[in-house]
Order: C-alpha cells, then structure tokens, then sequence
C-alpha cells in the first residue's frame, strides 16, 4: 500500500524506480494518490504493475492505508508493507534489504526506529507479517475509519507512534534496520530523527533510502546533506540523476537563517552536530566516563550557542519592527 502525491498530477521517475523496485521484489502494489492524476501519470502506474485509487486528501498517509485495509481486507499475503513517497530509493536491492530485515525473528519492521516522544517505526516503510495485520491491535487501529485529527502531532501520536506501540503492547515483536543501543547516551537522553540529523550513518547501515524533506527543505540545517549525490551515485547513478531532476523541479528551498532554527530543539542546532555523530559513534558502554563527557560536552556547546542565537533573534525581531512601522 503506496501513499502518493504530486502537486503537478504526475509521477516522478524516481516514484517510478521506487515501484519498480517493488514489483521486482515480489509485491503487488496498490498505489493511494492524493493527486489530480494525469491520464500519462496513469498509464505510467498502470505499466509498473500498479492498481491504482485517487482519493481526497484526507488523513495525510494513514489515511490511504487505512481506506485500503478496510477495502481490502481480509487479504492472504505473506507480506504487508505501508509505504510512501517521502523517500528517494531504493538506493540497492530492495530485496536484499527486505530479506534482510526478514532474517531477524520479528513480527513486523521498519527501516528506521525513532525514539522521538515514544520508540516507534518511522512510517514511510512499515513491513508486517501476518501474525502482526492480522492481530486485533492492528485491526483496531488501521481497519476502522480514520478519526478526525485537529493537527499533524495529533496524527502522529494516534497513528505514527500509536501502531507501533499497539502491537507492541499486544506483544508483537518489531526490528528496524537502523535503530539506536544503549552506546548511544544523546541521543537516548535528547531523542532526534536519525533520517536526517544521521542520514548517512543509516544509508551505510544497510538503509537504502534518503529522505525527500532533507534535501529539498533541510529544516533542521543539516549542512553535509548537500553531499547526497556523491553518496548516491556511488550505489545507483541511474537513481542520483533522478532526484537531481526531481529537485530541479521542485526546486530547493535555501538553508533556514541562522535565528529561523531557534525554534528548534537544541539538539538539532548545527553546532552541536559533530558532538551529536561523536556519540552515535561512540563505542563506550553505558556508565562509562565518556557518556559523561558527551553530556558535558553538550551541555557547554548549548551554553555557548543559546546567548548568540538570542541576540540574533533579538536583532531580526526589530529589524521585523521596523519594518513594520
């Protein structure tokens, strides 16, 4: 089940390779867009093998899923996998990434686990074996109509982070490719998305996707995200040329001003970055003087980067005023 959109009603290649790539991993994929689909879009779908429902843009991702399931369900398939668009890939074999995860003894899986508000599988790629769709707990969750949400943390909460701790909590078991141990202290400490702030340490864990946002919107000001490419066409030219053409396109919104990322967590200032990859790099263990000095270290960079960020903050609000006037 494949959420979808395009604000110009067709699909990107890169969309394309993404299908492919399921197809040819052994999928039959219906494809949920939002978007006021062209009549090529269509076909384009249509040739990838694609069964395809427009539906109104309602619910965000969730949304389509869970119109899907209570459509189709119930089904008889060894897989069911929840994903979208948000992400560029597959970078390498998707099938070797799916039997990868599928070597692990797990009900269901994520390419990666966010720790942020709750532990959870971040959404765009969701892979669960029957005992996991078929369980009551997801039932519950994703084959009743979607309730109403007053805003996108709202969703999240309730859907995002709520079905993975559903089945958890029935005692289903998950594994994702890229996730967090007790080594790092941060980041456990001060929770943050690894897809972007780490993109690349969970490109070479085995991940082979990149997110969309980052490269397009990079709101967290992640400064080395402009090496994408070289990184990319070390694994898929093909695949690099797409996304350049994708970003071509929709174009790439500059790096938010240094006072525009005060609103932010702490942990995501750009300051603190090398701080941050130094614990995720980390090979002590937990008690060990050097989870100390991370925090320490943290803790001076924060002091040091607050009364900067304040001033600037102070001096953009008036100059706002002024204008203003």
């Amino acid at each position: 089940m494949f959420a979808h959109y395009h604000q110009d009603g067709w699909v990107a290649a890169h969309t394309l390779h993404y299908l492919r790539a399921l197809r040819n991993a052994g999928f039959v994929t219906v494809v949920l867009s939002t978007a006021k689909l062209r009549p090529d879009a269509l076909n384009d779908l249509r040739a990838v093998g694609a069964e395809v429902i427009l539906r109104e843009n309602t619910g965000m991702d969730f949304g389509g899923w869970i119109e899907a399931c209570i459509r189709f369900f119930p089904i008889k398939a060894q897989l069911l996998l929840l994903a979208n668009d948000s992400v560029y890939g597959p970078l390498t074999n998707l099938s070797s990434f799916i039997d990868h995860l599928l070597s692990h003894d797990a009900d269901f899986y994520g390419a990666v686990e966010s720790l942020e508000i709750a532990p959870h599988l971040q959404s765009w790629f969701i892979l669960l074996r029957p005992e996991a769709y078929r369980s009551s707990a997801f039932s519950a969750l994703m084959c009743t109509p979607m309730q109403a949400m007053s805003n996108k943390l709202a969703l999240v909460l309730k859907y995002e982070i709520g079905l993975s701790q559903a089945l958890a909590s029935a005692g289903l078991r998950y594994y994702a490719a890229f996730s967090f141990d007790e080594q790092q202290v941060i980041a456990r400490r001060h929770p943050y998305n690894p897809a972007h702030i780490l993109w690349r340490e969970v490109i070479e864990t085995g991940v082979p996707f990149l997110k969309v946002e980052l490269l397009r919107l990079n709101r967290m000001r992640v400064v080395d995200a402009v090496k994408w490419r070289s990184v990319v066409a070390s694994r898929d030219p093909l695949l690099a040329s797409m996304i350049q053409q994708d970003l071509d396109h929709r174009g790439v919104e500059p790096l938010p001003r240094f006072g525009a990322m005060s609103a932010w967590p702490f942990i995501y200032w750009p300051e603190l970055r090398r701080t941050v990859l130094s614990d995720y790099r980390s090979s002590s263990k937990r008690g060990d003087w050097r989870d100390s000095l991370h925090l320490v270290a943290l803790r001076i960079l924060v002091a040091f980067a607050v009364v900067p960020r304040r001033m600037h903050s102070r001096i953009l609000s008036r100059k706002e005023s002024r204008k203003a006037s």
